[in-house]
């Protein structure tokens, strides 16, 4: 790792806790694909592809519970779709469901990508003088859901050598919600173990030193100007209705109205400086 190792980890969290904002705010389809699209190259340039699938493959499931759940306990919008007799759903709760479902994927994969740029060390470093207990809280939590979906993955694969495949529908949501439960058994015991661990080395006891040094560079200045602009340029866009779109009572969007405009660039700006420094990494390297 050349420059990417230059960055210092508070501009890596800065950096990616805008990002998460910034998928809960925008949900107009454009800003969404462009989200996902920036996202999925930089996971990929960042050599995490089967972890890429399976989030995704993981991540299907549910999105498909939230699209139907949406519609399903909420009648708002005026565009019906009746499915049998009186009983009938909205195509705006259908859609709201499913960009919902599309944001959360964005923070999964952002909390993806963000896991490797940022160790727990660099995390610690950053913020365990000042807020030692906060600052693991922290670590476990971001920690969390790429660890879960590892240990779902063993799981499952444990679980297809040990019984059949032919199983039907709903014994196959049984299963899940059986390998579910092992995987919270056996985070919940390894956190015990870990508390215990930390509590007899003397964790929090005295002040945290690390053995890391970083500095603000150049590259940080430089990239965290780029990213204030095009925040502030995003936002002046999102307070004049750019990025975001209206789906109660009835939807104002239409995919002929492409966002050409210098609010949407700074978006896509915004979304480029990881990808660039690891593409110039890779060339670097190769």
């Amino acid at each position: 790792m050349m420059n990417l190792t230059k960055i210092h980890p508070l501009t890596y969290i800065i950096y990616y806790l805008l990002l998460i904002v910034l998928a809960f705010m925008f949900n107009n389809p454009y800003y969404i694909a462009t989200f996902i699209i920036c996202i999925s190259i930089l996971l990929v340039l960042q050599g995490v592809k089967s972890e890429f699938k399976g989030i995704i493959q993981l991540f299907i499931p549910f999105a498909i519970i939230i699209a139907l759940l949406n519609p399903i306990t909420c009648k708002e919008g005026i565009t019906r779709i009746y499915l049998f007799g009186s009983y009938f759903i909205t195509v705006e709760a259908l859609v709201y469901g499913i960009l919902m479902s599309l944001s959360f994927l964005l923070v999964i994969l952002t909390f993806t990508a963000y896991n490797n740029s940022v160790t727990y060390q660099d995390m610690l470093y950053v913020f365990s003088k000042k807020f030692p207990n906060i600052s693991m809280i922290i670590v476990m939590a971001l920690r969390f859901i790429p660890l879960l979906n590892t240990r779902i993955s063993e799981t499952r694969k444990i679980s297809k050598l040990s019984h059949h495949e032919d199983y039907t529908f709903i014994e196959q949501i049984k299963q899940f919600a059986q390998n579910i439960g092992v995987v919270v058994s056996f985070s919940l015991e390894e956190a015990m173990v870990t508390a215990k661990s930390m509590k007899s080395r003397g964790y929090n006891v005295a002040e945290r030193t690390s053995y890391l040094i970083y500095k603000f560079r150049t590259l940080d200045i430089i990239l965290l100007t780029i990213i204030v602009v095009c925040l502030i340029i995003s936002i002046i866009g999102f307070a004049n209705g750019y990025g975001s779109i209206t789906i109660y009572p009835s939807i104002n969007f239409s995919f002929s109205n492409l966002p050409l405009n210098i609010y949407y660039l700074a978006f896509v700006v915004l979304l480029l400086p990881l990808i660039y420094l690891e593409l110039r990494e890779k060339i670097q390297w190769h």
